[in-house]
C-alpha cells in the first residue's frame, strides 16, 4: 500500500465522518474518562479532539516520507525501510473492512501502529546516533491516542509495535556503515 492509498483511506474516511459523526459520538462517550493530562477547550471538547485525531491520522503519510528521506540521508534506508513498509501495511486491515470505507476509529488505530513503529526506528537511532533520525517527537500524540484507544487494545497494539520492531532488529551490521559514521 503507497502513502497515497493512505491519503485516499483517511479522505473517504473524513467523509463518512462527515456524513455519520461516529468519531466524534465516540469522542463525545470519552470525555468523561479522558486523563486530565489531555487539555481540552471548554467549548466543543469532542471536536477539538477529533481534530486532533484526524492530523494525528493525516501526519502518517507525512512521517514515512520523513522519515524515509532521513534513512536514506543517514545510510540507513536497507534497514529503516521494512519498518515504513510495515508502517504502511498496517493500514491494510483497514482498507478491507467496511467494503473499502474505513471510519475514522479504524484508521485511528492503524494510525497509533504506524506513529509507534516510527517512533521505535527513530528511538533505535537515537541509542545508536545519539540525535533523532527524525526531528518530530511524536511520544505526547502517540499518549493521547493510547488513552483514546484504551487500555487494554492500546497495551495489545503497543506489543505488536514491539514484537515487530523485536524482529526486525536483527540487522545491527547497517549501523557499522561507513555512510552511518558519516
Amino acid at each position: 500500500m503507497s502513502e497515497i492509498s493512505i491519503e485516499d483511506l483517511v479522505n473517504a474516511a473524513n467523509r463518512q465522518e462527515a456524513e455519520t459523526n461516529a468519531l466524534l459520538s465516540k469522542l463525545e462517550a470519552q470525555l468523561v474518562n479522558l486523563s486530565k493530562a489531555i487539555t481540552l477547550p471548554v467549548s466543543e471538547p469532542a471536536v477539538a479532539l477529533r481534530e486532533f485525531v484526524v492530523a494525528y491520522i493525516n501526519h502518517v503519510p507525512n512521517f514515512i516520507s520523513a522519515v524515509s528521506f532521513a534513512a536514506k540521508d543517514a545510510g540507513i534506508d536497507a534497514y529503516v525501510m521494512p519498518f515504513l513498509e510495515v508502517a504502511t501495511d498496517y493500514f491494510v486491515p483497514a482498507a478491507s473492512e467496511n467494503n473499502g470505507n474505513p471510519n475514522l476509529a479504524d484508521l485511528m488505530q492503524q494510525a497509533y501502529l504506524a506513529h509507534r513503529l516510527i517512533e521505535e526506528v527513530n528511538d533505535q537511532y537515537i541509542v545508536r546516533a545519539s540525535i533523532p533520525l527524525i526531528p518530530m517527537d511524536i511520544t505526547k500524540a502517540n499518549v493521547i491516542v493510547h488513552h483514546l484507544l484504551g487500555e487494554t487494545l492500546a497495551n495489545s497494539l503497543d506489543e505488536v509495535v514491539e514484537e515487530t520492531a523485536r524482529q526486525m532488529t536483527n540487522q545491527d551490521n547497517v549501523y557499522s556503515s561507513e555512510k552511518f559514521k558519516e
